[in-house]
């Protein structure tokens, strides 16, 4: 349905938005998480087209974590949020580069490239998520410390 709302003139504003909910917390419930990987793509590439900076990173942010969770190959995922940082980085999206930091560190981690180095950022971005009282940076930060664990 709301693809078929984005049809519609003058929609295209809300395109990369809608590819960041529909995909990120509605579609993964009935098809497979990889079938979200093409659309949040595109969200990503509408809203740098549009402008909308802010929404496309939420759609690189989400496809980078779906790419984790699908299983695909850490190299192959270090390789995407390695390039994935320079943009975000270039388009002054800091809070986007920390999550995108969390997630890299974490498939160094398990690949077993600068563990030490891994464990100082990941404490440090904690750190830094108790001192600002970001929760949703603490939550990042601890899922993906329990997928090291574990």
């Amino acid at each position: 349905a709301a693809e078929l709302i984005l049809e519609k003139p003058g929609m295209r504003s809300a395109a990369s938005y809608t590819a960041f909910i529909t995909q990120s917390y509605c579609y993964h419930w009935v098809s497979p998480l990889q079938n979200t990987m093409a659309p949040l793509l595109k969200g990503y590439q509408v809203g740098l087209e549009i402008g909308d900076t802010d929404r496309a990173c939420y759609c690189l942010i989400s496809r980078g974590y779906h790419l984790f969770y699908i299983g695909r190959g850490l190299d192959s995922i270090q390789n995407e949020l390695e390039a994935s940082i320079q943009v975000v980085t270039q388009l002054k999206q800091d809070i986007a580069r920390l999550r995108i930091i969390i997630l890299l560190t974490t498939a160094k981690k398990l690949r077993g490239i600068d563990v030490e180095a891994g464990d100082k950022i990941l404490d440090s971005l904690l750190a830094t998520a108790a001192h600002n009282g970001d929760f949703l940076l603490s939550s990042y930060v601890n899922l993906m410390k329990l997928e090291v664990f574990v």
